[in-house]
């Protein structure tokens, strides 16, 4: 009975760590030559992802607590932006599907585990390296999408914004739209 007391702290002890050690396996961060890239397939949050069709965003997402209309413009002319606010993350609505997805949760994570409330070095270990160009001292930093195969599939963009004291305050993906 005492050896299983004694074991089963320390499975309970040991998980986080287990956690911690899966996330920080295959490197996150590419090298796409002369610049550093994310795969397209972690650019999204709760299973949503930039370009996703409106309606299957909205499915994943169920009802927003509000929604806020705005505008733009870009070469295609001028077009509504539609924000639906969920308790923990952001998606915005170019024509028709998601343009932009944003957080500064930290009950809401990438796939990589990068979530608001890490450090600028647990961010960094997540990645496999630092970001090359980024000085330590810099707000935040933003990363591309990996071409896939050679060829420019979407070229979008993460920007990860953090605090003086050097914890993550923001996740936000964009679509590059001409």
């Amino acid at each position: 009975m005492f050896s299983r007391t004694f074991w089963l702290i320390g499975l309970l002890l040991g998980a986080p760590s287990l956690v911690l050690a899966a996330g920080a396996g295959k490197p996150v961060l590419k090298d796409g030559g002369h610049f550093d890239c994310l795969s397209i397939a972690g650019f999204g949050l709760r299973g949503v992802r930039l370009w996703e069709p409106e309606d299957e965003a909205k499915g994943k997402l169920g009802a927003p607590l509000r929604v806020t209309e705005g505008v733009g413009e870009d070469d295609g002319g001028h077009y509504p932006e539609a924000t639906y606010h969920y308790a923990d993350l952001e998606i915005s609505i170019v024509r028709g599907a998601v343009d932009r997805i944003y957080t500064a949760s930290p009950r809401v994570s990438m796939d990589s585990g990068i979530r608001v409330g890490l450090s600028r070095a647990g961010v960094i270990e997540i990645l496999g390296r630092e970001p090359r160009d980024w000085q330590s001292d810099e707000g935040g930093f933003s990363v591309v999408t990996c071409p896939e195969d050679g060829e420019w599939v979407q070229e979008d963009y993460l920007d990860m914004q953090f605090d003086e004291a050097g914890i993550l305050k923001s996740i936000e993906f964009s679509a590059n739209r001409p």
